[in-house]
């Protein structure tokens, strides 16, 4: 039963707003504070009346004993001369052993208690009054003496009924204005979440330019509003190089599909009986195939990088191994080319050696496409000092890039050489995957280059550390 009760109210706790918990939690410490401490002060102000009573009656008691051991005459004046206080009052019994009790000032004293040498304090109500009293049994000589002394206690009862309102009345406003300023105090310091909520509702992938108002102060709220901004950012970011993207292979692939349905056309016209016509359609139609299904594996291989998704094996490598094998090779399956390759120093870096090896690669393979038809001259360079990064350069004398397609040639499918596009081979996504390698490497790339002379890469790359 106490489990199934804990679960319901574990449940419903957790359905309410964050806003009523911080106005539950802050009121209800508030209320659990207000209510101690008003018992706490209640108490000590009940402790401190009944405390100065008590020593008045006892004070009046010893005072009242001290006479009669001392000899005094019992008399209703004397005893009366003896009390201090105009609240206090006193009632001696006399019992000589063969005359009956005689009483002092017999008032509205209690009935004697039986007997007791010892102080006895006690509660007495007269007539609706409050009384604190305390008796007390003397033996002097042959008489035996009851000293009762009670003092009135209606005003100090007076007084703590009033306290006791006074603390409910306090209480209960108190409660009430801590869960009203918890409300407050929850709505505006959720108001800026209250603001991504209804930002992030707003949102959507044609309208992402909205932003949340950063608050002032440097608190997590801040954090929180600068965090969602930025992820908003990247969001646009990526959603506008997504568009651009299909935008751009929509109309890279248009051109191979309109082509292959061009001959696709001719030859269910009349394309069938001429071999000549034949044998070019195919032989476009391959071409084209073959061109799709490169672009298409490329686009593939920039998908999965840019998701990680793609494995980047890391080991730690010779740099000046990896470009001497690159140069022998490539000195073999390069025919009519003036190629060089040179080093300056001994390098070893930590990364994926077959992604580095394909970095250069894409660079060699473009300085001959877009090299001159004749004297084409590439020079393939390691170089750097003990204290720098290595340095990977790639220079050839070929027709240059000019100098406003510089800043884009890193994008997907973008070819500065517009006129010449479908001459040089290629998908336009070579230098994009140059340049996510370069990245995922944490390095960087450099490009100089002079329409009609030349273009001059320069990838600097990390060099190994100890650790690695």
């Amino acid at each position: 039963m106490l489990k199934t009760m804990k679960t319901k109210i574990s449940n419903w706790f957790k359905r309410i707003p964050i806003g009523k918990k911080i106005t539950l939690l802050y009121g209800g410490i508030f209320a659990v504070v207000l209510i101690l401490s008003s018992i706490f002060i209640f108490t000590n102000l009940w402790y401190y009346y009944r405390d100065s009573s008590k020593r008045e009656l006892l004070a009046t008691m010893k005072n009242i004993e001290k006479f009669i051991t001392d000899g005094g005459e019992v008399t209703s004046q004397n005893i009366h001369e003896l009390i201090k206080s105009k609240n206090i009052e006193a009632r001696i019994i006399v019992n000589s052993g063969n005359e009956p009790p005689m009483a002092t000032n017999p008032g509205i004293a209690p009935d004697v208690s039986p007997f007791n040498d010892k102080i006895k304090l006690k509660s007495y109500e007269y007539m609706g009054d409050k009384y604190l009293y305390c008796e007390k049994t003397v033996k002097y000589l042959s008489n035996t003496y009851v000293i009762q002394v009670f003092g009135l206690y209606k005003y100090e009862a007076q007084i703590l009924k009033l306290s006791a309102t006074l603390f409910v009345g306090i209480n209960i406003f108190g409660i009430l204005a801590a869960y009203l300023i918890g409300v407050l105090i929850s709505r505006k310091f959720l108001k800026p979440i209250t603001e991504i909520t209804e930002t992030a509702e707003k949102i959507s992938i044609s309208d992402l330019n909205l932003r949340i108002n950063v608050p002032e102060a440097d608190d997590e709220i801040r954090r929180l509003t600068l965090t969602f901004n930025d992820m908003i950012k990247r969001l646009e970011s990526s959603f506008e190089n997504q568009r651009q993207f299909i935008s751009d292979a929509s109309h890279e692939l248009r051109t191979p599909i309109s082509v292959i349905q061009g001959y696709a056309n001719l030859l269910s016209r009349w394309g069938k009986g001429d071999p000549e016509v034949l044998d070019e359609s195919i032989t476009s139609i391959k071409s084209e195939t073959q061109y799709m299904s490169d672009m298409i594996n490329q686009m593939l291989y920039l998908a999965r990088g840019e998701k990680n998704e793609k494995e980047i094996v890391r080991t730690t490598f010779s740099l000046n191994e990896l470009l001497a094998d690159i140069a022998r090779d490539f000195e073999v399956v390069s025919e009519n080319v003036d190629f060089a390759y040179n080093e300056h120093g001994s390098f070893y870096m930590y990364g994926d050696e077959n992604l580095i090896k394909q970095l250069v690669y894409i660079f060699l393979e473009n300085a001959i496409k877009y090299g001159k038809d004749e004297n084409k001259q590439i020079r393939l360079s390691l170089k750097g000092s003990e204290n720098q990064d290595p340095v990977i350069e790639i220079e050839d004398n070929g027709k240059g890039i000019a100098e406003e397609d510089l800043p884009r040639i890193f994008e997907r499918f973008y070819r500065g050489d517009k006129s010449r596009n479908k001459e040089v081979p290629g998908t336009g996504l070579g230098l994009s995957i140059a340049k996510w390698i370069v990245d995922v490497h944490k390095g960087k790339i450099d490009v100089k280059s002079t329409l009609g002379e030349g273009t001059t890469f320069s990838i600097t790359l990390p060099k190994a550390t100890p650790t690695d």
